[in-house]
Parts: structure tokens; C-alpha cells; sequence
């Protein structure tokens, strides 16, 4: 009787109901959790049928490619639809993944009341910089934090502050690679850590002011130029590896915290894991480094600004001009200015890192795309010292003004290329605050829309779209002035495509890399300065060869940008 006992317990019809409700229960569960499609957009029906949706696929992806959206938009080439929804946040919500120019362009520019704040750049930034006017929505607070920063970009700045700064470091870089060039011998060398603290002593250079000779570009010469030998290997084919001189904390800090961006973004937990990167001991060391640098330079600016009494022609850098705004600003609110302030202390650093993170991955871009095209860079070559005659004939590099201001049809067409064909910001993203139409679909309030800025119309063919199914905005707008590019080239790097009879003309054909409207990339117009800058001086002193095949791949990876995996050079006297 003891043996059977439980077994009769187990056999009654309560114990049954029981089971079976359990059963139920946990059978409706885990079909709520199943991810649920946005009625009539495509997606991959396998991953409807598991709670994990598209993030297997997403994972295997990245095993073999660090290059996310690259996955992305292979969603768009599978379903050859030019709106798809994706199923990459675990128990989230379905992001909506868009490849048209003109529909993105549409959505950023004109319909800014439907979509906003970008929450996958929040989920990025929470962790490191959480009070970037980037994580808030387009209110006052996001307004006011942008206008502390409306100095920079006027042409004040721009051209007796940021140029000359900016002149001075990329020709150091430049007089850094000619030691190398002299000590490699004639092989090749990779550059992208050059370009990286280049880039970043440049725009620390802008923000806070001149560095003298303390930057770590200028130690590395030093050390350089004592060397009269390297070791290197036997082949001309095998690359010269150098010793790097050690980076200062701060400038460490900027980098690493950039890098860790990377794990945000490819996380099947973004919104938990951008939380709770503050807490990690790797990254709040680093946060706690910049945080400490960023004040220091803050403390100096107010000493400044209490010597020179608010003489606007003693400004000599970006702190300065963002604590007079904010000293504006309190007094029109009839407080006391916070210099200090966290809003402060983010929006500087978010100078830093998107200030040298966008243009030294374009710049590696362009190293790679000039090097591989020798009739591209020849051309090139040849227009620059036609464009500079004096300083060709006094053997010199052309001046910081020179190159800020005057024209050329054909290096504006080749750095447009250069982006158009880079895809630094490989995606724009936005989150709809209502239900929306988009291409004829119904999207609900709160959905991701992930937009490939280099996706149809800009490096794909576009799709075909009746104009029916295009939001009114659209419709009454000039967006069609914008040409489009000829699909059998489309994908080649080409900057003759933007030369339309005998001028450069920037809406000859789509990119939107800088995004656009009210949260549009703030600095625009210094980034197109330091590209300008940094590729007429490499261009006009280097040669830049072939380099063999195995340092010559396309790969790329995806951090806060998309930039390729390796940028090495060869180098020739120009």
C-alpha cells in the first residue's frame, strides 16, 4: 500500500487538471513570447518560431563578420522589399528596417514630430555618457544643450580657430609617416592607430586648445627620427611594425569607451547591457578618467574667461565659446551659470568621441580607396598642385587657409565619394512617437526604424517604389532634385559621379551619411574641413602605393562607426 500510494495521488483527476494547466499555461507563455510581426512587412519566418527571433542568425552572422549592418541589410536583398522588420531585441518589439534614400531622407527631414529620439544611440550611450543631448528626446532640454555648441560651427570657429589647429596635426601625422616611410624601407605599415590619436588630438586640440609639443604624435616623431634603423622583415611584401608611444590617460579613456560601444550594438540586450556598462570596473575607471580630464580643462576655461573679462577675440578654443553660451543662457534664466555641470561635462566629451571616431574612420576609408585607385589619386595629385602654385614653387605644404578656402571641383568630388562609399555611418535610427504610415504600412507607436544610410538609392540599387506610397511630405518637397546614380556603377568608387558639367554638384546623386534635420550630425561642416585638410596634406607629400593583397582586404567592423578592420600603406616620396 506504501508502494502505490503515490501513484494513486498522482493518478486522480485533480493532479491531472493540475498538469494540464501547467502545461497550459506555460504552452501560452512562450507563444506570447514569440516575436509578433507588423502586419503586411516582411521577415524571416523562422524566426517567428522562436523566442529568439532573428538573433541566432544575427550571432552566427557575427562570428564570421564584426559587420553588423552588413546582416541588416541582407534582410532588405532577401525579401527584395525596400522595408523589412527585424526580430534582434530579445522580448522586444520588432525594428523596422528601411533601404531608401528618399523614404529615410523623408523621415529624418520632414516627419521629426512622428520620429525621434534615436534609442538605439541611447542604448550606447547610457553607459558612458548619459547626458548627451543624443539620449534625449527633441524637447527644450535636447534644444538648449545643442545651442550650447551653435558657436562652433559658424565660420569664425571654424576657420581661425579649428582650421589651424587642425592643419597642424595632420601635418604632423604627415611628418610622422615620412619616418616611417624612411624606416620601412618600402613596406608596407598599418596607419589606423596612427589616424585614430591623430583625430583625437586634433579635435581635443579644437575643444580645449593647443597641446604645444606634448602630443603623442609629436613624441612618437621624436622617437622616430633617432632610429636610423628598424627591424623588418625580409620581404618587401611583409609589413614594418612599430612601437607606439603610450597615449595619455585621457586620450586612453576616449578610445577604449568608444571601442566598448561595439558591445551595445551587438548585443541581443541593448537597452540592459548600455545600463549596465556604467557598472562594469573596466568602464567606469575609463568614465571616471575622461569625467576628471574634462573637468580639469573646464577649471581652466573659467580662469580664462575671468582674465579675459569676456573678450570674445581671446577665445582661442571650443570650452570657451560653450562656457560664454552657457553664462548667456543662465543669465536670460536668472540663475547662476554650472560650469560644471554634467550636461557640460557630456556634451565636451561628446565632441570628443564623435569628433575624431567619424573622420578617422572616413580617413581610413579614404587611405584605402585612394591607394586602390592610382588613377583616382594621380588625378588628384596633379589638381592639388595645380590648385596651390605658390606652394609647390616655394616647396612647401599648402597653408591651413589655402586649403580651407579655396575651391576645387575635384577634391570636393573625391571626398564626397570617399563617404558615399565608406559608409562611416553605416545606419541612422529613430523611434516612432505614434502610429505612422511608412511606405504604405502601419507602424505602431514606439517601433526602431533602422535606416541603411548606404543602402538603397546610395551604394544598392533602389527599389522600385510608386510615389503612392509615399507619405505627403514627400510629395510636395524638392526631394526628386536629388539625381540618382547610375545602377550598373553604383557600387564603384567613382568621384567623377559627382562632376556634372565640369562642376561639382552635391546633389548629383543620394548619400546621407550626416543624416539630416533637427538631429542631424551637429558637426558637419568640421568634419568636411578635416577630411579636406588631412587628404590634401597626405596627398600632396605621399604616394600612396599598392599594398599586397592580405593587408588590402575590405572587411569591415562596426563600433560606434563603420570603419575597415585593417588601413595599412606603402609609401613613396609624392
Amino acid at each position: 500500500m506504501d508502494f502505490i500510494g503515490p501513484h494513486r495521488v498522482l493518478s486522480t483527476p485533480t493532479s491531472i487538471v493540475i498538469s494540464g494547466t501547467l502545461f497550459l499555461a506555460a504552452f501560452l507563455f512562450y507563444r506570447w513570447l514569440l516575436p509578433k510581426p507588423i502586419a503586411g512587412i516582411f521577415y524571416n519566418e523562422e524566426a517567428t518560431k522562436s523566442i529568439f527571433g532573428d538573433i541566432p542568425s544575427m550571432l552566427a552572422h557575427l562570428k564570421q563578420s564584426q559587420a553588423l549592418v552588413d546582416w541588416l541589410l541582407q534582410h532588405n536583398t532577401r525579401h527584395q522589399s525596400p522595408i523589412v522588420q527585424v526580430f534582434a531585441d530579445l522580448f522586444g518589439k520588432p525594428m523596422v528596417v528601411i533601404s531608401d534614400y528618399r523614404e529615410i531622407q523623408d523621415i529624418v527631414m520632414r516627419r521629426t514630430k512622428e520620429f525621434d529620439k534615436p534609442d538605439m544611440i541611447s542604448d550606447m550611450f547610457y553607459g558612458i555618457n548619459e547626458d548627451h543631448h543624443t539620449v534625449k528626446v527633441s524637447n527644450d532640454e535636447f534644444r538648449y544643450q545643442r545651442k550650447l555648441m551653435q558657436d562652433l560651427m559658424a565660420p569664425q570657429f571654424l576657420h581661425n580657430i579649428a582650421v589651424p589647429q587642425l592643419h597642424s596635426n595632420f601635418k604632423d601625422l604627415v611628418d610622422m609617416w615620412s619616418e616611417k616611410m624612411r624606416l620601412s624601407e618600402g613596406r608596407p605599415f598599418s596607419v589606423k592607430h596612427d589616424i585614430y590619436i591623430t583625430g583625437l588630438e586634433a579635435i581635443w586640440g579644437a575643444v580645449f586648445g593647443n597641446q604645444g609639443s606634448e602630443t603623442v604624435t609629436r613624441k612618437q616623431i621624436d622617437v622616430l627620427s633617432r632610429q636610423k634603423n628598424v627591424q623588418i622583415p625580409s620581404s618587401t611584401d611583409d609589413a614594418v611594425e612599430f612601437a607606439e608611444v603610450a597615449a595619455p590617460p585621457a586620450f586612453d579613456a576616449v578610445l577604449k569607451l568608444t571601442d566598448s560601444l561595439e558591445h551595445v550594438g551587438k548585443s541581443p540586450f541593448p537597452r540592459t547591457l548600455g545600463f549596465a556598462m556604467r557598472y562594469f570596473p573596466s568602464i567606469s575607471k575609463h568614465v571616471k578618467v575622461k569625467d576628471r580630464a574634462v573637468s580639469e580643462e573646464i577649471a581652466k576655461a573659467e580662469k580664462r574667461m575671468a582674465e579675459n573679462k569676456g573678450d570674445t577675440n581671446k577665445m582661442t578654443n571650443a570650452v570657451d565659446h560653450m562656457l560664454r553660451r552657457e553664462q548667456i543662457g543662465a543669465e536670460k534664466q536668472h540663475r547662476a551659470p554650472d560650469y560644471q555641470s554634467k550636461v557640460m561635462v557630456a556634451e565636451l566629451f561628446g565632441l570628443l568621441i564623435a569628433g575624431h571616431d567619424t573622420t578617422s574612420t572616413t580617413l581610413c576609408w579614404a587611405v584605402k580607396f585612394l591607394a586602390a585607385d592610382q588613377a583616382v589619386q594621380s588625378k588628384l595629385r596633379s589638381t592639388l598642385q595645380s590648385l596651390y602654385p605658390a606652394a609647390r614653387s616655394e616647396n612647401r605644404f599648402p597653408s591651413a587657409q589655402e586649403i580651407a578656402t579655396t575651391p576645387s571641383n575635384y577634391l570636393d568630388a573625391c571626398i564626397e565619394e570617399i563617404i558615399r562609399c565608406g559608409g562611416t555611418a553605416g545606419v541612422l535610427t529613430r523611434t516612432t512617437t505614434t502610429d505612422v504610415i511608412i511606405l504604405g504600412h502601419a507602424i505602431p507607436k514606439g517601433t526602431r526604424i533602422v535606416m541603411m544610410s548606404h543602402g538603397g538609392g546610395v551604394m544598392e540599387p533602389p527599389f522600385k517604389i510608386d510615389d503612392k506610397l509615399r507619405n505627403e511630405t514627400y510629395l510636395k518637397s524638392d526631394s526628386r532634385r536629388t539625381g540618382d546614380w547610375d545602377t550598373e556603377n553604383i557600387q564603384e568608387f567613382n568621384p567623377e559621379r559627382w562632376i556634372v558639367n565640369g562642376e561639382f554638384d552635391a546633389s548629383a546623386g543620394p548619400h546621407i551619411m550626416f543624416g539630416a534635420g533637427p538631429r542631424g550630425c551637429f558637426g558637419r561642416k568640421l568634419a568636411y574641413l578635416e577630411l579636406r585638410l588631412a587628404i590634401v596634406l597626405i596627398i600632396w607629400t605621399f604616394e600612396l602605393q599598392d599594398v599586397p593583397e592580405k593587408y588590402a582586404g575590405w572587411e569591415a567592423i562596426d563600433q560606434l562607426t563603420h570603419g575597415p578592420i585593417d588601413c595599412y600603406v606603402r609609401l613613396a616620396k609624392a
